[in-house]
């Protein structure tokens, strides 16, 4: 990186920080949003934000089943101390507004034509700001997304000098291709401002990977072969750190790392267009955290063990499990996921009247004609999901299938509506030949407000012959093993 680029780069940084707030550079070369314009004010200072914008239409024409007219917009920005106050002008004025997750209790409020305000306590928020002449209903989605996204400030930035650090400063970086990282890389930098068209490689462990910069797929058609699996694809590398990095329209997955011991943290995933844009594949002793991700496909990929998942904002699109387990012979043992906001789940949409959809569709799913499964002590606690959720569980054995599912407890999930469309239910079942599914907890299940004492209440179709001790319950403090 040129030294005055590193120069340009502080001096927006020291310019922006006088408030406690960071906003991040644009880089040069890429055309902000024509839907949305965000500024920030914090103890008097104010600033106007850098506003992303990816299109659907060039997905539309590799994939006929991503839907065209379509964009998601995004914002970033980093502070401490007092509260931000955030500005949003839409394209179309507006009677009401909404910021999700809601269990963030953040009020959004009209204070003018076309004008949106609401305030930010905490940094690491990830929010999607809606409105409603655009609010999804029926047989749409949300035609034009926004999400803003404040962050923790950075740690520990490298040296550009520093001969183990492969360092993107700010601007349009074009690799035309995946690029495999140098054995001799400890770090991998992409500064606030830097976009970067191309993905990674990563077949060697203990890397930091970070930064508050952007890559894209966008120059990349479907199932690209100079991108691979995955965006940014770790492998089989153990030990290492993704973290604050934005991915966007990924030609197949976002991220991948079928090592042990890796890290995702306050990663923003965005424009999911097309089927088999996965969120995140994880090894054994996987962590991800405060990180938001809108898939169109598995969401969060439950494959290994020992895998944490906690406080992240997901967005479900029209196809794949939220959280998913299956695909080719299933062994996985103590996961735990907690304290997730599912802000959407999008299965619905463009088919009119919702009768049919995949079996691959559930926020709790497995899939994939796995023909063996060895699955035990899955733990899904405090899980929100907000809006229309027309089906809660999939747990469905390929008829093929031998193995048990065991000792999982799904304790405080809430789903804000679930219709009830035959013959689209909640369904548990193994198989004639072997397969078994035994010993779930639904503890404090709520559907509509109204917790959940058996299956029937909860349109659970659960098979008898296959299946043992599944409990529904609803307990003011449930203490379970």
């Amino acid at each position: 990186m040129e030294v005055q680029s590193v120069l340009l780069l502080l001096n927006i940084l020291v310019q922006c920080t006088s408030s406690n707030v960071i906003v991040y550079p644009s880089p040069h070369g890429i055309q902000p949003s024509d839907k949305f314009h965000v500024s920030i004010s914090q103890n008097g200072h104010h600033h106007n934000l850098f506003v992303y914008i990816s299109k659907s239409d060039h997905r539309h024409t590799q994939f006929p089943r991503a839907e065209s007219g379509r964009s998601m917009s995004w914002a970033s920005f980093a502070f401490t101390g007092a509260p931000v106050t955030v500005e949003v002008h839409a394209p179309k004025d507006f009677h009401n507004c909404v910021i999700k997750p809601t269990s963030y209790d953040y009020k959004c409020k009209r204070t003018g034509p076309k004008t949106a305000t609401f305030i930010v306590t905490h940094n690491t928020r990830m929010m999607s700001v809606e409105f409603d002449y655009d609010y999804g209903l029926g047989a749409s989605d949300i035609v034009d997304k926004l999400f803003v996204f404040a962050d923790p400030p950075e740690a520990k930035v490298p040296s550009p000098q520093d001969k183990n650090v492969l360092y993107y400063g700010p601007g349009i970086h074009d690799l035309h291709k995946e690029i495999v990282v140098d054995e001799d890389v400890r770090e991998v930098y992409i500064a606030p401002g830097a976009y970067i068209k191309g993905g990674f490689q990563l077949p060697h462990g203990r890397v930091k990977f970070h930064g508050r910069g952007i890559i894209s797929n966008e120059n990349f058609v479907r199932h690209d072969a100079r991108i691979g699996e995955a965006a940014v694809d770790f492998q089989r590398s153990s030990h290492n750190t993704f973290d604050g990095v934005t991915i966007v329209d990924p030609s197949q997955f976002y991220y991948m790392s079928n090592g042990d011991d890796n890290v995702v943290r306050n990663a923003r995933l965005v424009a999911a267009w097309m089927y088999n844009s996965d969120g995140i594949g994880i090894g054994d002793r996987g962590l991800v955290e405060d990180s938001f991700i809108i898939a169109d496909d598995a969401n969060i990929k439950i494959h290994k063990s020992h895998m944490t998942v906690r406080r992240c904002v997901l967005w479900q699109m029209q196809n794949g499990g939220v959280f998913q387990t299956g695909w080719e012979t299933a062994y996985v043992r103590n996961v735990s996921i907690s304290d997730m906001d599912v802000i959407h789940v999008d299965y619905c949409k463009f088919k009119g009247p919702c009768t049919h959809f995949s079996s691959n569709d559930a926020v709790l799913d497995t899939f994939g004609n796995t023909r063996h499964f060895d699955i035990s002590d899955m733990r899904f606690e405090d899980i929100r999901i907000e809006g229309s959720c027309p089906r809660i569980v999939n747990f469905v054995m390929d008829p093929a299938a031998k193995g048990t599912i065991s000792n999982i407890k799904v304790i405080n999930m809430s789903v804000e509506s679930q219709p009830t469309n035959d013959p689209i239910h909640n369904a548990i079942a193994g198989t004639s030949i072997g397969g078994r599914i035994t010993n779930w907890q639904f503890v404090n299940l709520k559907i509509g407000g109204h917790c959940i004492s058996n299956p029937s209440q909860g349109d659970f179709r659960v098979d008898l012959h296959t299946t043992k001790d599944i409990i529904f319950s609803c307990h003011q403090d449930p203490i379970i093993g």
